[in-house]
C-alpha cells in the first residue's frame, strides 16, 4: 500500500469516529427510553433514529477533499442517488454496534413504522455487517462516491447533466475501492479478503432489497427527502 492510501484509510476512520455517531445514538435512545410507555413505540421515534442514520452522512463527506472537487451537477447526483444507500449502511452498522435488536423500545418503534417483515430483515442484515467496523466505515465512503448505487427508476424531471455526471464519481470511487481492497489483503490475505469482500457486496444487495420494500412508505420517503434536500443545500452552498 502507498502512503497516500494509508492516509486515506486513516482519515476515513478518524473522520467517522470524530463525529461520535455511536455516542449521539446512545443519547437519543436514552431519551426515547425515558418517555412514558405509550410514547416509546410511536413511529416518530423511529423517524428520529432514521434522521441520525442519514443525517450523520453529510458532516462525514463534507470533510472529504474529493467531494469538494466535484462539479455541482455531480454533487447533486451523489446526494440523490448514493446518500440513501450510505445512510442505510450506516444505520445497519449502528444498529449492530448498539445492539438495538435487543431493545424492545426501539424494535417496537421500528415495527410500528415499517412492519414486522422489514424490522426482521434489518435485524438479520445488521448482524451480517463485517465484525471489523473500520471496513464498514470505509464502505460508506465507497458508496457515497459510487457511480450510482440506488435502485434504477426513471425520473423525467432529472437534468440530463446530473444523470451523466457519474464519470466524475467513478474516478474517485476507484481511489477508495483500490485502497479498500489493498487494506483487506493486507489484513487478511488474498483468500480471506475475497470472502469478506463478497460478504460486503451481498450486504449491499440486501440493503437494496430492503430499500425496495420500504419505497412505498411515504413517511419514510418524506423524512429521507427532507434530509437529502437539506444536505444538498449545505454542500452546494459550501462548494
Amino acid at each position: 500500500m502507498t502512503s497516500s492510501q494509508w492516509n486515506l484509510i486513516s482519515n476515513i476512520i478518524h473522520v467517522y469516529d470524530e463525529q461520535h455517531p455511536i455516542v449521539r445514538m446512545k443519547c437519543l435512545i436514552e431519551q426515547i427510553s425515558c418517555l412514558p410507555p405509550k410514547l416509546r413505540s410511536k413511529p416518530s421515534n423511529a423517524l428520529d433514529i432514521i434522521n441520525q442514520f442519514f443525517g450523520s452522512i453529510q458532516p462525514l463527506i463534507n470533510r472529504s477533499l474529493h467531494l469538494h472537487s466535484l462539479p455541482i451537477d455531480a454533487l447533486r447526483a451523489l446526494i440523490k442517488h448514493n446518500m440513501p444507500m450510505a445512510g442505510s449502511l450506516n444505520g445497519l452498522f449502528l444498529f449492530r454496534e448498539l445492539n438495538l435488536s435487543n431493545s424492545s423500545t426501539i424494535m417496537n418503534a421500528v415495527t410500528a413504522l415499517y412492519g414486522h417483515d422489514i424490522a426482521r430483515k434489518c435485524v438479520r442484515n445488521s448482524s451480517e455487517c463485517d465484525p471489523n467496523g473500520n471496513l464498514i466505515k470505509m464502505l460508506i465512503f465507497i458508496l457515497v462516491f459510487s457511480g450510482n448505487c440506488s435502485m434504477v427508476r426513471y425520473d423525467d424531471q432529472e437534468d440530463i447533466r446530473t444523470m451523466s455526471s457519474s464519470a466524475y464519481r467513478i474516478e474517485i470511487q476507484n481511489i477508495y475501492i483500490t485502497a479498500f481492497w489493498k487494506y483487506l489483503v493486507y489484513l487478511y490475505g488474498f483468500q480471506e479478503a475475497v470472502v469478506r469482500f463478497s460478504s460486503l457486496v451481498k450486504l449491499i444487495l440486501n440493503i437494496l432489497s430492503i430499500a425496495e420494500a420500504i419505497f412505498s412508505n411515504e413517511t419514510h420517503n418524506r423524512t429521507v427527502d427532507a434530509i437529502l434536500t437539506q444536505t444538498e443545500r449545505s454542500l452546494v452552498i459550501g462548494n
